[in-house]
């Protein structure tokens, strides 16, 4: 039967009108294959490999998860024809690119605030999983906490003398890199920070520096004064465990 040639109201030439007219709709817009598949742009890659690289980084993962068979097969699942970054580029470009980002992130905050800001400095040492003697600064401006450095003093004595050295350059570092001042210096209590301070006290530089001691550290001394011998014993023996073994070291 010829479409054209139903007329009437009847049910018949209705669903022929429709016919027609769905005919002609379809052969004036030809599909694209485009719409039955996911495209990743450049732009839409580059988002996506910055917020997997910030998941490799904020959660201590190690790069080479990143090419594992079952890592990538999950990717790819949730986002068909899209391809994770590889290890070297978490190692290189977004590495970069995130450690720019906290720069501006810091330096913003900093010019949030009229005239010079004052800033507060932190130093500890303690040892990597690999035993090697780290010194780690960080300053706080009030809002939140940055890492500054990280120094591996390698063969150097980790004394007085040396830490006062790492907070001379730290407080340059600030003043030069970020425009502002560094009013308070705050560490724990062990016997060479103790030193430190009255160094400070000392040196031009830093003698109008305020400096104090880590409240958490002076609760922890105190624990150690009012804790039974025959407690502290096993307090010590699971210090030891998690020092000594790498995986509880790495994870706790």
């Amino acid at each position: 039967m010829d479409l054209t040639d139903v007329e009437g109201d009847s049910p018949t030439c209705s669903m022929a009108a429709a016919m027609k007219t769905w005919l002609s709709d379809t052969s004036k817009t030809q599909r694209k294959l485009s719409e039955y598949t996911i495209k990743t742009t450049t732009a839409q890659k580059e988002i996506l490999d910055q917020k997997i690289s910030k998941f490799f980084y904020a959660n201590n993962v190690s790069f080479l998860s990143v090419e594992s068979k079952y890592f990538v097969e999950m990717i790819q699942a949730l986002r068909p024809g899209y391809s994770p970054p590889s290890r070297r580029n978490l190692a290189g470009p977004l590495l970069d690119i995130a450690h720019n980002e906290v720069e501006n992130n810091l330096k913003s905050q900093l010019n949030e605030v009229e005239g010079k800001v004052c800033t507060t400095l932190c130093m500890d040492g303690w040892s990597s999983v690999k035993n090697d003697p780290i010194i780690a600064t960080s300053m706080h401006t009030g809002k939140q906490s940055f890492l500054l450095s990280t120094i591996d003093s390698g063969s150097d004595k980790k004394n007085a003398e040396y830490c006062l050295k790492c907070l001379k350059e730290a407080v340059g570092e600030v003043k030069e890199k970020y425009n502002s001042k560094v009013f308070a210096f705050c560490s724990d209590n062990e016997a060479k920070m103790k030193l430190l301070k009255e160094k400070m006290k000392e040196d031009d530089e830093l003698k109008t520096i305020i400096s104090y001691g880590c409240s958490a550290h002076y609760i922890n001394l105190l624990e150690q004064e009012v804790t039974p011998n025959s407690v502290l014993k096993y307090i010590i023996q699971i210090q030891n465990f998690f020092r000594n073994h790498h995986q509880p070291h790495v994870r706790f």
